[in-house]
């Protein structure tokens, strides 16, 4: 995988999905590894960068825990979007993944580090 500031600020943060409404979506890199949590489910599943803000994101597994009411419906659209990912854009503490015609797909906020 190659290596760049881009890529370096993407794996600095765990980031919170934006609009969750109280529910924890979550996103992390390392390497060439991606995890999370998706509502009530961890995540897992592998991502290649492809060029400076340009990455895809292998197909992800998932826990099997039981969600309650809605979850499991938000948990399965939220790990579809990730699928989807063709690119990235780091501004501030914000992260937006898109797809390949660059539309937003999934807004996420950088998380504080945990003390």
């Amino acid at each position: 995988m190659a290596t760049g500031s881009k890529l370096t600020q993407l794996q600095a943060s765990t980031w919170q999905l934006q609009g969750a409404s109280g529910d924890t979506f979550t996103l992390q890199v390392a390497g060439d590894k991606v995890a999370g949590k998706g509502g009530c489910n961890r995540y897992f599943g592998a991502i290649t960068q492809q060029g400076d803000g340009v990455l895809a994101l292998g197909p992800m597994g998932s826990t099997r825990m039981m969600c309650m009411g809605d979850l499991a419906g938000k948990e399965m659209l939220y790990l579809q979007k990730l699928e989807k990912v063709a690119s990235f854009q780091i501004s501030g503490q914000q992260l937006v993944l898109s797809d390949t015609n660059k539309a937003a797909l999934l807004t996420f906020d950088a998380m504080p580090a945990a003390k």
